[in-house]
């Protein structure tokens, strides 16, 4: 389960979605093996559902004969530039050099 609630975790951070800084303290209690609080389990959980009433929502009403636009691989890649930024393993510097030279065309 804690495999699961890191990878939720780590989505969120990605996705810009909710307190970055209380997202990486999230995940440095998981990676240390200590259970949560149970007011960080309700964070996540507010987040996560947030996104899950909203994409029924998007569901019902997209357009089916539309094709969604898939991510660029920038998108990506910036991504994971910033969970690997929130999980410690790159410096703010490291993580603007490397944003700058995906960007750059």
């Amino acid at each position: 389960m804690s495999e699961d609630l890191l990878k939720t975790v780590r989505d969120l951070i990605a996705s810009r979605k909710g307190d970055a800084k209380r997202l990486r303290v999230i995940i440095d209690t998981i990676k240390q093996g200590n259970p949560l609080l149970l007011s960080d389990y309700r964070y996540i959980q507010s987040l996560t559902s947030d996104d899950s009433e909203q994409q029924v929502v998007e569901d019902k009403y997209e357009d089916r004969s539309s094709k969604k636009e898939k991510p660029k691989p920038s998108d990506e890649s910036l991504n994971l530039l910033r969970i690997r930024l929130a999980e410690g393993q790159i410096t703010i510097d490291e993580f603007r050099e490397l944003k700058k030279a995906l960007t750059e065309d």
